[in-house]
């Protein structure tokens, strides 16, 4: 009576992630509201249980075609494999009774070759593969997939934070250290610091293709017994077709490429979120120094109208937090026993899911937000004016030093600074007023340096360097 319980509960249940029921009855199947948020429609295509049963007999159709190569397999029954080896040919409803009644991850697929294939060719499906080669492979063809859509976007992120460094490099800017006024920057320095990383990441992501894009084919315990002699022309072959790299050894129980690419992503995730955390500070009312756009039609508060909430920004931190998460998680999943081990391992494709689907929402999000950044100039000035002359100190102090000595110039800009802060006077109309300071510097040259723009340092410089990678690197695509 269970059984035929849980039959019904799943037959009832949406199969796939690209089908939805006519019936508002099941408007409680419907979740998309939260998606916007944490994935995309081309990673819920790539995710989607269609997809997941496709790369598997890609797998296995891929296996027949190189084991009829090899003559293991009768040429005629690997073509009827590959011929059939289309997930729309799958009934989907049976396939998942078939799943609740063996409780195996793999075998139903199995069971529906048997079904969908002429003149008992279903009897040569899966020969000499065990289940986690064909889950692990198809799950590397699915992430690979994603990372393919990945890439662009984190080269067309990449590519915008240059564009905008360059725009403002000469934007002059309060600089902060430890959240306080630190010197002048520019806001290209700022953004080719956010740039620099991005490119680290997309170099960070290219340099792991060659573990993590690699197949899976060595049998129950990885030593391709059931095929002996063959087996590693079988694996090589079958890998090759697939467009996957061929492992030295079966990595059954040594997840340690999947965990550095959830790594990664997580590592890009956190870049994209610093570009949120620093607008969502620069965005505050009392610095109002950057803006995200607003939109037609944006709503900030649903009780206080004036309200501009950095929304996308905020975003970009929370998917970070929950990528980071996700990273944590596949660490744990490293340590598992013997030649397999499941209980880890099994957890692999909602981690790799989700850490792809989430860091896709983020991009998209991130390059909305630069390109669109909104930008206050006026407020910059402002706030390099906030606390009357005190961002100067280190240039005043460097100048001073030349003729006092770096220590002593030190000591009397600190104490004027300190004097300057509590009395909210102008340091400048103090620097004037010393004697120790006048005597080395006249008022006019004290009014030179402490003109924002005079001590930016290299800040363009940064900002052109950016410019200058990133057009070399979109040469060499």
């Amino acid at each position: 009576m269970k059984l035929m319980i849980d039959y019904n509960v799943i037959i009832s249940h949406k199969l796939s992630n690209d089908r939805w029921y006519e019936s508002m009855s099941d408007i409680y199947e419907q979740s998309t509201i939260t998606d916007i948020y944490f994935t995309t429609p081309e990673m819920k295509r790539v995710f989607s249980d269609a997809n997941k049963v496709q790369k598997q007999m890609d797998c296995e159709a891929a296996l027949a075609e190189v084991e009829a190569e090899l003559g293991i397999i009768p040429k005629e029954m690997a073509e009827e494999i590959v011929k059939k080896s289309k997930v729309e040919l799958i009934d989907f409803d049976a396939l998942l009774v078939d799943f609740a009644r063996t409780g195996h991850p793999f075998i139903p697929l199995v069971h529906a070759y048997k079904k969908i294939c002429d003149n008992n060719a279903g009897e040569y499906v899966h020969w000499g593969a065990t289940t986690q080669d064909i889950l692990d492979t198809a799950t590397t063809l699915q992430i690979r997939e994603a990372y393919e859509i990945l890439m662009p976007r984190f080269e067309e992120l990449y590519k915008v934070v240059a564009e905008k460094a360059e725009e403002h490099k000469n934007l002059v800017m309060v600089g902060r250290t430890n959240g306080q006024h630190a010197m002048p920057i520019t806001l290209g320095y700022k953004m080719a610091v956010w740039g620099f990383e991005i490119r680290e990441g997309i170099d960070r992501l290219k340099e792991c293709e060659k573990r993590v894009f690699r197949g899976l084919f060595a049998g129950a315990v990885g030593t391709l017994a059931a095929l002996q002699e063959n087996g590693l022309a079988i694996q090589e072959g079958l890998l090759n077709k697939l467009g996957l790299h061929v492992p030295p050894v079966a990595w059954s129980t040594s997840r340690n490429h999947y965990a550095e690419f959830i790594n990664n992503l997580a590592i890009m995730a956190a870049s994209m979120a610093k570009i949120g955390n620093e607008v969502y500070a620069l965005q505050k009312s009392e610095i109002a120094e950057l803006e995200e756009s607003q939109g037609a039609g944006s709503v900030g508060s649903s009780t206080m109208p004036h309200k501009r909430n950095p929304f996308r920004s905020m975003e970009l931190a929370t998917n970070a937090k929950l990528i980071r998460g996700y990273a944590e998680t596949m660490m744990n999943a490293l340590e598992l026993e013997h030649e397999r081990d499941p209980r880890s391992a099994a957890a692999e494709p909602l981690l790799l899911e989700r850490t792809c689907s989430t860091v896709h929402a983020s991009v998209e999000r991130a390059i909305k937000l630069v390109n669109n950044l909104v930008v206050y100039p006026e407020n910059m000035a402002r706030n390099l004016e906030a606390l009357h002359g005190l961002i100067f100190s280190e240039a005043i102090m460097m100048e001073l030093g030349k003729k006092l000595g770096r220590q002593t110039a030190h000591e009397i800009l600190h104490e004027l600074s300190m004097q300057a802060f509590k009395t909210r006077t102008s340091l400048k109309d103090l620097l004037k007023a010393n004697k120790s300071v006048s005597s080395v510097l006249s008022d006019e040259r004290i009014d030179d340096i402490m003109r924002a723009e005079n001590y930016i340092g290299l800040a363009p410089l940064f900002a052109e360097r950016l410019t200058v990678q990133k057009d070399a690197y979109f040469k060499n695509k």
